[in-house]
């Protein structure tokens, strides 16, 4: 399994890992390398992802992931490989250069899901990141809680830093929102960002749609139940996941959690205008 060497590579940081990323040839290169720009390597790589080329691919069988102690194989309908947490290293195969940009996407947030917990006191999760008046938002939710709504409904109002997956960085005294340069399959063209940005985590926001506005503040256990619910990939493995829960317990502990119930106009940046600051150290209801 070990990747093979081809002639060209680039490297960048998500969230302080380094990796290395090895390509086919130049063509790929000058795909690949410009989505990662603004994530220039700082310091070793400690990882290495191989992006094989493999024409004629049949992946007309079913996804699936498995895992093996520290290796995890996976398939799906446009790319197929594994990830050794051991070795620090990756290999997809992928049929074409248009799925590329998804495979070794896929590859990189895999690894960085994996690794922040254990080695960087740091979580990458499925979250939009928004900066609103001088506030880090975490705003997290199952499929089809809002998080995309809430993406759209912050232009104009704050800074979105992706509506896909952020990190959050425990690792200081506050805790501090990262942006990726992850863009997942589902998002919008419009939402798309790939800029690296930093600040400082004020609230973590689990969202339900609801005819009206409602913000509730959850205990640290609620919210880690709530944050469970949406990154279940993150403990498929038992060797990563107390890593994971042990990061998440010190995040609720550290980062004031709400349930915020509401509708999608952009009304909701005046209720939380109001509501936000005032439901800081409560645990009762603001309507």
């Amino acid at each position: 399994m070990s990747p093979t060497h081809p002639s060209s590579s680039f490297a960048m940081t998500v969230g302080g890992v380094g990796f290395q990323v090895d390509v086919p040839d130049d063509a790929w290169l000058a795909t690949l390398a410009p989505l990662y720009r603004e994530f220039p390597l700082a310091g070793p790589a400690g990882w290495r992802v191989t992006l094989e080329h493999a024409p004629g691919l049949d992946l007309a069988g079913q996804r699936w992931i498995e895992h093996d102690g520290l290796l995890t194989r996976f398939q799906t309908n446009l790319y197929t490989g594994w990830i050794d947490l051991a070795r620090a290293q990756a290999l997809t195969r992928v049929g074409s250069l248009d799925a590329a940009p998804a495979a070794l996407e896929s590859a990189v947030a895999y690894a960085c899901m994996q690794t922040l917990p254990r080695t960087r006191d740091s979580l990458l999760l499925h979250a939009a990141g928004i900066q609103w008046r001088g506030l880090g938002l975490v705003v997290s939710g199952h499929a089809g809680a809002g998080k995309t709504t809430v993406a759209r409904l912050a232009d104009g109002h704050g800074e979105l830093f992706n509506d896909e997956m952020v990190i959050v960085d425990l690792s200081g005294p506050q805790p501090h929102l990262l942006s990726t340069p992850f863009v997942g399959p589902t998002t919008p063209p419009e939402l798309a960002r790939r800029g690296n940005r930093r600040a400082p985590a004020s609230a973590l926001l689990l969202l339900a749609h609801a005819p009206d506005f409602q913000l509730t503040r959850l205990s640290p256990a609620e919210a880690a139940l709530e944050l469970l619910r949406t990154n279940l990939a993150a403990v498929e493995r038992t060797a990563s996941a107390a890593a994971w829960l042990a990061a998440v317990e010190r995040l609720t502990q550290a980062l004031p959690a709400y349930q915020l119930r509401f509708r999608p106009t952009s009304e909701l940046w005046d209720y939380l205008a109001g509501a936000l600051p005032a439901a800081a150290g409560s645990a009762s209801c603001v309507s």
